[in-house]
């Protein structure tokens, strides 16, 4: 709101933004609180973040996986490789392939020798109604793929396609015989061999195959057959529809690339569990850093709407401090049925040991060396059937502290509320403010003009007396 002096020199916007100026400390206040607690909402979403992280951690060490990695060698990896899951047996595998698994494609035209050749993708060949194409598979499933009128070879290729199914479709000009409509199954073996049926009633007959009959014209149009794989593990015979074998060994996959004799070992993987007890590690101690780190960086005064001081955001941000310490608690705690005698019960026994400055410490080679001595001992330090192993301990407490009623939770929704009512006291501050400042206005500008016209009195009678 501008205004202009009457003419008594008399300032009336400065002395009025002053005394608003003056009057905006608390609404400048609020604002600086609003920013504190933006930042504290800020750091509990970090810290969250955090430990769920954390949580992620404890899953594989809760399910074994983590504890279990393996490894594999092969003698021949251009006849076979292997990867061993967690489930898997160590051992010494001999594997000897006789037949790989291959997958069934069709050549289909209706060249024969008689009624000539087709002499264009776009050529058409199918009748005027149109109507449907079926797949069968040697698995029982069916794919029905619908033909349009006067179908070519390449609009048959697409509507096959374009089902998504376990064969794909293509069409190939081979030159001297013309172009021909090739199907491959997606599947090697016999579960993925296929007939194809309702070509006649399209009038391209020459699309039929009867993947059980061993009819001359009928097998002339199979370009590769399907077969499934054949090998021995350890002189057991196996036969699998894939190359890629999952059922044979438990935990193990076998993957096989050429007829030949190789030797699989499966052995426990110890710098990969290393690996995944240091992601623990370093999960607590992340937790524990992020949490010093909001404590020390929250030590300014928090003041209410008139500025006086009601507390500090340490003591407000305490229940952080109080997840690390529950967290840690743990730490110091045995799992049950074992003591320092009898057995592992502390993780400090597997080299995980907890430090005076609250951070864990991974003693790689000693824990290396508790695995070796007694490996199931170790994986019930973290997980066992009494469900008190570490991780299933800190799991169920991440749980409670992250859940709806969790301090994290319950901290950000105090703190969101704090802030919604900062912003309505704003809102009245402000409008205070604004009142103030139009009465102050109103009252100066008539004091403005009134020593103005006192100015003009002055002035007249001075020169009436001259």
């Amino acid at each position: 709101m501008a205004i202009t002096t009457a003419g008594s020199n008399f300032d009336v916007q400065g002395l009025v933004s002053q005394l608003i100026s003056l009057e905006q400390a608390p609404l400048n206040s609020s604002k600086n609180r609003i920013n504190t607690y933006n930042n504290q909402i800020s750091s509990l979403g970090k810290l969250k973040s955090t430990l769920s992280e954390f949580q992620t951690s404890l899953r594989g060490l809760i399910s074994g996986s983590a504890l279990n990695a393996n490894k594999t060698d092969s003698s021949d990896a251009s006849t076979l490789k292997g990867t061993a899951g967690a489930t898997a047996a160590a051992g010494t595998y001999v594997v000897n392939v006789t037949s790989l698994a291959a997958a069934q494609t069709l050549a289909l035209t209706s060249y024969d020798g008689s009624s000539g050749k087709i002499t264009s993708n776009t050529q058409s060949l199918g009748n005027a109604a149109g109507g449907n194409l079926t797949i069968a598979f040697g698995s029982g499933s069916t794919l029905n793929v619908t033909i349009g009128a006067n179908a070519s070879l390449q609009s048959i290729s697409d509507a096959i396609n374009a089902k998504g199914g376990d064969v794909t479709a293509s069409v190939v000009n081979s030159g001297a015989d013309g172009f021909k409509l090739a199907l491959s199954s997606k599947k090697a073996g016999t579960e993925g061999s296929f007939s194809v049926s309702g070509g006649s009633a399209l009038g391209l007959g020459f699309l039929d195959f009867d993947r059980t009959s061993s009819a001359a014209a009928n097998l002339a149009k199979r370009t590769a057959a399907p077969s499934d794989a054949q090998f021995t593990v350890n002189g057991v015979a196996i036969t699998a529809s894939s190359n890629k074998v999952t059922e044979a060994l438990t935990g193990l996959e076998l993957n096989l690339f050429k007829t030949g004799t190789a030797t699989v070992t499966v052995a426990r993987d110890d710098e990969a569990v290393i690996k995944n007890v240091q992601a623990f590690v370093d999960g607590f101690n992340k937790i524990k850093s992020q949490v010093d780190s909001m404590y020390k960086q929250s030590s300014n005064q928090v003041t209410d709407a008139n500025g006086k001081v009601i507390g500090t955001a340490v003591r407000l941000d305490n229940g952080a401090r109080m997840i690390m310490q529950d967290l840690t608690a743990e730490m110091s705690v045995a799992i049950s049925g074992v003591t320092l005698g009898s057995g592992l019960g502390y993780l400090s026994q597997a080299g995980i040991s907890l430090q005076k400055d609250g951070t864990l410490k991974l003693d790689s080679e000693e824990f290396k060396k508790a695995l070796n001595k007694d490996a199931t001992a170790v994986y019930k330090l973290f997980s066992n059937n009494n469900t008190d192993g570490y991780a299933e301990r800190l799991n169920t407490k991440l749980n409670k502290m992250l859940g709806p009623d969790g301090m994290v939770q319950v901290r950000t929704d105090s703190l969101n509320q704090q802030v919604n009512y900062e912003k309505q006291k704003q809102d009245q501050i402000q409008a205070r403010l604004d009142m103030m400042q139009k009465r102050y206005l109103t009252q100066f500008s008539a004091l403005d003009a009134a020593l103005a016209k006192m100015k003009n009195q002055s002035s007249y009678m001075a020169s009436m007396l001259g």
